[in-house]
């Protein structure tokens, strides 16, 4: 049985890899399981390991929220844990983890992240990989900028580093950062197992998550609460120019004053993803039976349109991984773009 930790330099990217491969790994016949060792709680949070359920749904898992994300600490509780008490912590981690690992052949391990400025958690993330024998990938967005040295150090000192997998590159950039990157890090000793392009749709944020967010009301559409919003738009100045003007972008989330009928009509006439209609004034209508024939759901918000912009776009650079639709998005990715080869033999498995 092996243990694979996957952590990230920055803050974005592990819930996306860990579903995939976990995926992948049970599709080839291996006995996969999924853990969250340490998750670090943030003031008002009521339940941070959305991640593990998640992942635990996919994986059609029977381990309780509670084992899957064993250890739930602020910042300066784990970093007490760490310097003050590493042998009760880790033993503590090691019974968790012989609870998730029986009868498995992998357990994928969602990691701690912004190894490069976060001291707990690279402290947290070398007891961990140390604590239960992890094998190592580390994920990194893509930068012009990149310190390969100290990248090729960090993950050094954590633990057994099987590679890293180089994340939202740019299109225009990829062979470049296959061949530089990967001649940068292979002079570190160290292996680039994907180099994953920037894909829009895995950026987006779904229309339950919006209708959430903004604590609105889905009145259409409902069965389309899954699908990603990738863009938003304003309701447009005037009817005449406001098809021209919705054709712009698709995928996107249109706000339109509640009152403003015409303009929520035009908009169905482009690929919108959602209307999100404010005030808290209820569509004619018209509107809604429009609205289910193109199958575009429709948010109710007691908000003016600006807020509801904002608390949009908020949502779009928090978006989380935790959409069937990402998956299979991110999925697809995974196959063309993760040497399965060097994972699978840094793992000692059979590929």
């Amino acid at each position: 049985m092996v243990a694979l930790y996957i952590t990230s330099t920055a803050s974005a990217g592990k819930t996306a890899f860990c579903a995939s491969i976990a995926q992948k790994l049970l599709g080839s016949g291996l006995k996969t399981g999924f853990m969250v060792p340490v998750h670090i709680t943030r003031a008002g949070e009521i339940n941070g390991c959305g991640d593990a359920i998640f992942i635990r749904d996919v994986l059609k898992l029977a381990e309780s929220d509670e084992l899957l994300c064993p250890i739930r600490l602020s910042q300066q509780e784990l970093w007490r844990n760490l310097t003050e008490d590493e042998a009760n912590f880790s033993q503590n981690l090691k019974e968790a983890y012989r609870k998730v690992s029986h009868g498995k052949d992998i357990v994928v391990l969602e990691g701690l992240g912004n190894l490069d400025t976060d001291k707990v958690s690279m402290l947290a993330s070398h007891t961990i990989a140390n604590a239960l024998a992890a094998k190592l990938v580390i994920l990194i967005n893509y930068s012009s900028k990149l310190n390969v040295p100290r990248i090729a150090r960090t993950g050094n000192k954590i633990g057994d580093l099987i590679g890293v997998i180089i994340n939202l590159v740019p299109a225009s950039k990829i062979d470049k950062v296959k061949r530089d990157l990967k001649n940068s890090f292979a002079k570190e000793g160290i292996a680039v197992i994907g180099v994953y392009p920037e894909v829009r749709s895995l950026l987006g944020v779904t229309v339950k998550e919006l209708a959430k967010t903004l604590d609105g009301e889905i009145l259409a559409a409902l069965d389309k609460a899954d699908n990603t919003v990738e863009n938003v738009m304003l309701g447009a100045m005037t009817v005449d120019s406001s098809v021209i003007y919705y054709s712009r972008k698709e995928n996107k989330a249109v706000v339109v004053r509640g009152d403003r009928a015409d303009m929520q009509i035009a908009a169905l006439e482009t690929p919108t993803t959602c209307l999100i209609l404010t005030n808290g004034v209820k569509p004619l209508p018209v509107v809604l039976v429009q609205a289910e024939e193109k199958q575009v759901p429709v948010i109710i918000v007691k908000q003016d349109a600006t807020t509801a912009v904002a608390g949009i776009e908020k949502a779009l650079i928090e978006s989380r991984f935790r959409s069937r639709q990402k998956l299979e998005i991110f999925s697809k990715v995974l196959e063309n773009c993760l040497d399965f080869e060097v994972l699978y033999s840094g793992l000692g498995l059979k590929g």
